[in-house]
Formats: C-alpha cells, sequence, structure tokens
C-alpha cells in the first residue's frame, strides 16, 4: 500500500476553504515556430501522459481509511482523464504581466478536487508578446497539492516532465508494477493495516526513545546558553497586518534577479546566497511596513522551511521542517542587515540539526485525521489565528534546475513559484533558482497583501540599493520589474 506519512496528510487535514494547501509554478515558455497555442495544448497531453509512470501523483488519487483510523492511501484513478487536468486559460486582454499575475492570483486561490488526482496544468494563452509575434509564448500555471510533494521533490517532478534539448528524449516503458497498481483496497485491508502501522509507531517511540531524549537535552543547553541561540527571538513575533485570518481571494506578483549577483554580494559580505535573499526580503518588508506606517520595533520572525532529505534523495514526498530566523527589519543599514540574518540563520540551522531526532513524518493514531481536521475548521471560524503568531512571514528558497529545459518543444523562460498563504501568516515569498536566475513569487491573502507589486517592488529596490553599496562599480542587473517601473506586456520575458 502506498500511505501517505503523517507529513503528507498534514497538509490534508490542514486544509479549509479559504486556505487551501496546493502549490504550483508558472513556466512562460516560447513556442516552437509555426505551432499555435491550440496545436501545442493537443500534442502537450500525449507528451505529459507518456511520463506519468516517472511521476506517480499524475494518476494516484486519494482512497480513505475508514473510520478515520489512520492517513489516507494513494491509488490509482481508473477514471484517469487528462484532458481535465491539462486545459486552456486565456489571459485578459492585454495580456501583460499585470494580467498574468491576476490571472495566477485567481486560479490560486480556487480549491482542488479531491475525487481526482491532486494536479493541474492550466495553459495561459493570450500573452502579449511585446516583439509583435503573434502565439509566440504561453504559460504554465502548474499545481499540485502539498500532500504530494515539497519544493525539492516539486524540483525533480519538473525535470522529469520535461526534456534538456527541444526534442523529445526517450522516455523509458513504465515497469508491470505501475500499471498493475490497485485501483481500490478493501476495508479489511486497510483496517488490518492502520493496526499495523499504530502498532509500529509504538515500536518506533520506545527504540528511539534515548535518541530523541539526548535530542531533547542539546536543544535546553542551547536554550539556556547565553552564548547560543535557537535563531529567533522565542516571543511571539510582532504584530502586523499580514497576521490575520485569512479571506478567499489572493494576490500576487513576481520578480527576477540574477543569481551571480547575489553571490557577489555574499561574497563581499562573508553571506551565503540564502542569507542575502533573507536579508533582502527582510529590507523590502521594512520598506513596505514603514511606508505604510505599520514597521514595529521588534524584527519580524521569517518561518523557513527545512529539507530533512539525505544527500542525492528524491523521492516525491514531504520531508521538510520549518526554522525561525530573525529579518532584522528593526536595522536601517542593509550590509548590517545582512550579518544579523546571518547570524540568525546560522543558528537556527544549528538548532534544526540537533532536533532532528525529533522531528518524524510518522504519526498513526486513531481518529487523528478527524482531530487534525476539525482542529483546522476551528481555527478558520473562530478567528484564533488573529493572535500572536510564531512567525509573521514564511520565506523559503528552493534550488531548481540549472540548465534550460523544454516542454513539448518549447523553451521554458521563467519559472516563478507560487505558494501557501496560512491563517496567521497571510504571505509568503519563495524564490526557485532556474538557469542562473532566482525567480521571486508573492503569495498573500489580499486582505493581508492587497498590493503584492508593491512589496516586490520593495524587495527588488532593496536588493539594488544593498548591491549599490557592497559593489558600487556593477550595477544590478535585475528583471525591468523594478521600484517604479510600470507593468506592462513588454516586460514579459522576450524570446532571444
Amino acid at each position: 500500500m502506498y500511505k501517505l506519512s503523517a507529513t503528507d496528510a498534514g497538509f490534508l487535514y490542514a486544509e479549509t476553504p479559504l486556505s487551501p494547501m496546493h502549490v504550483a509554478s508558472v513556466q512562460v515558455l516560447a513556442l516552437p515556430d509555426g505551432v499555435t497555442e491550440d496545436e501545442f495544448i493537443a500534442t502537450l497531453r500525449p507528451y505529459i501522459a507518456g511520463r506519468s509512470h516517472m511521476v506517480p501523483y499524475i494518476t494516484n488519487r486519494l482512497q480513505d481509511t475508514p473510520f478515520d483510523l489512520d492517513h489516507p492511501l494513494w491509488v490509482r484513478d481508473p477514471d484517469f482523464d487528462i484532458s481535465r487536468h491539462i486545459y486552456r486559460i486565456d489571459v485578459p486582454a492585454p495580456g501583460g504581466q499585470a494580467e498574468l499575475e491576476q490571472t495566477i492570483a485567481e486560479l490560486h486561490a480556487a480549491p482542488m478536487d479531491r475525487s481526482r488526482p491532486l494536479w493541474e496544468m492550466a495553459v495561459l494563452c493570450g500573452l502579449a508578446n511585446g516583439d509583435g509575434i503573434k502565439n509566440r509564448r504561453v504559460a504554465y500555471y502548474s499545481r499540485v497539492h502539498h500532500a504530494c510533494l515539497d519544493g525539492m521533490a516539486g524540483q525533480a517532478a519538473t525535470m522529469k516532465l520535461m526534456d534538456s534539448e527541444p526534442e523529445s528524449q526517450n522516455v523509458p516503458t513504465p515497469p508491470s508494477v505501475f500499471t498493475e497498481r490497485p485501483a481500490h483496497h478493501s476495508a479489511a485491508s486497510l483496517l488490518v493495516d492502520a493496526w499495523r502501522n499504530f502498532t509500529a509507531m509504538q515500536v518506533d517511540q520506545i527504540t528511539r526513545w534515548p535518541e530523541r531524549l539526548t535530542a531533547a537535552a542539546r536543544l535546553w543547553q542551547r536554550a539556556l546558553d547565553p552564548s547560543k541561540s535557537l535563531g529567533a527571538p522565542q516571543a511571539p513575533a510582532p504584530k502586523t497586518v499580514f497576521n490575520r485570518p485569512l479571506s478567499a481571494a489572493r494576490t500576487y506578483a513576481v520578480g527576477e534577479v540574477p543569481v551571480a549577483d547575489i553571490k557577489a554580494v555574499g561574497r563581499e559580505l562573508d553571506a551565503r546566497l540564502n542569507d542575502v535573499f533573507l536579508a533582502v526580503c527582510g529590507g523590502g518588508l521594512r520598506r513596505y511596513l514603514e511606508a505604510k506606517g505599520d514597521l514595529p520595533k521588534a524584527p519580524l520572525i521569517a518561518g523557513c522551511p527545512v529539507s530533512l532529505r539525505q544527500p542525492g534523495e528524491a523521492s516525491l514526498n514531504n520531508q521538510v521542517t520549518m526554522m525561525q530566523v530573525a529579518l532584522g527589519t528593526d536595522i536601517a543599514n542593509a550590509k548590517a542587515r545582512v550579518a544579523v540574518v546571518a547570524a540568525s540563520a546560522r543558528a537556527a540551522k544549528a538548532a534544526t540539526v540537533e532536533a532532528a531526532p525529533l522531528l518524524t513524518g510518522e504519526a498513526a493514531l486513531p481518529g487523528l485525521p478527524t482531530a487534525l481536521r476539525n482542529m483546522a475548521l476551528w481555527t478558520e471560524r473562530t478567528g484564533v489565528a488573529d493572535g500572536p503568531q510564531p512567525i509573521n512571514v514564511v520565506i523559503s528558497n528552493v534550488p531548481g534546475p540549472r540548465q534550460t529545459l523544454y516542454s513539448n518543444g518549447a523553451r521554458m523562460l521563467t519559472h516563478y513559484p507560487v505558494s501557501i498563504a496560512a491563517h496567521g501568516t497571510g504571505v509568503n515569498l519563495t524564490v526557485q533558482s532556474y538557469d542562473g536566475v532566482l525567480y521571486l513569487g508573492i503569495t498573500a491573502c489580499a486582505k493581508a497583501l492587497p498590493d503584492a507589486g508593491r512589496l516586490r517592488d520593495a524587495i527588488l529596490t532593496e536588493f539594488i540599493n544593498l548591491k549599490a553599496a557592497v559593489l558600487p562599480a556593477k550595477p544590478a542587473n535585475v528583471h525591468p520589474l523594478a521600484a517604479t517601473a510600470p507593468l506592462s506586456a513588454e516586460m514579459l520575458p522576450r524570446v532571444a
């Protein structure tokens, strides 16, 4: 049986009508010469279907365990129809950056249908080209439920579903175990499996208690040691406009920064790429909140996902936890902020390593799914998310493909992420890298951040100024969506 882990299933339990738990990415693609949008979509469906055995979530659907005695499992969808999952959406005219962002925000706000495999690929058509040539570009809005994978697994799936050359490469034949997967398990077999999982968890708790006790002791010592830190203040994060119950609508904005530029700044300041990115986000948040008259005196706290994967491990599931990092929003000097953020991130990462034995993706208790679902619904209905929160925003950095990719012969030009806004933490800042560029996606609740583009502009302005201060002889080569630039069709990526 292909049972979901507690971590995977947790994203199903946390989902509510106002808080969908899917993630996505947006790729603008240059169509092959002479290929129309409709012709491309018609051939895209068999192209993706032919690779479905390499990415199991494409044809897997959920089956619940009777009485919620254990987590759901994945089974083959006997009624799978790829035309339900790959479809056309026309972006409103004139099809520029603003219209693309608004379309993505609207699509991302809608929950997914759990009776089908939990993925969709909307092919966004009608994009303005900027060079006067029609039908040269489309964009994918590809969303997958977070129960299927985390950020690193998402990059692995992208690599499997695309090619490194314009011509489609040979795809291995599906193994018999894939084509013979069951479409349904009997209630009796699921009850037996639930008991087996419950028993195994109890054994695991007993056999691993010395290791977990040691890890707990180390964390306690770290918390008491004045020379060490857990990465961020242990008091609740300061209250901001971002920290509130969610509304149904979303806002979305994107931007780009060359990897080489941000690495160059890091080398000069003795900081890692992720430290610089976090500090730039902190500076952008400071600019945005200061302009709104809502900048708290205490530094904002970011929740930063941390992969628990072993090197080289690329299974399509969730292996991730969260660390807390102080963003230095109380510091006006950008270079000083980088140093503070880097120190906070180092401490948080060290604490996460020490806590790793306490973290497990397995937890099997009868009725746990029902209890967690009810807790998520209670949080939404009572508005408890309006109270103190441990973090202000989520900030994530996901390494992506380093080489140029192609999908059904179309060259992939961008790789913007679209993530999750949660009750109490209505703003998510994620970057994923692709072919030498960091692609930023800001996903937010429309009430927490009605003007995502302004925050994007503030973050890019912060990077421009930081680079000018650190490397004054090298102007920042950022995407033209900078501080005061208007949004227009010409700012979409051009076909070289």
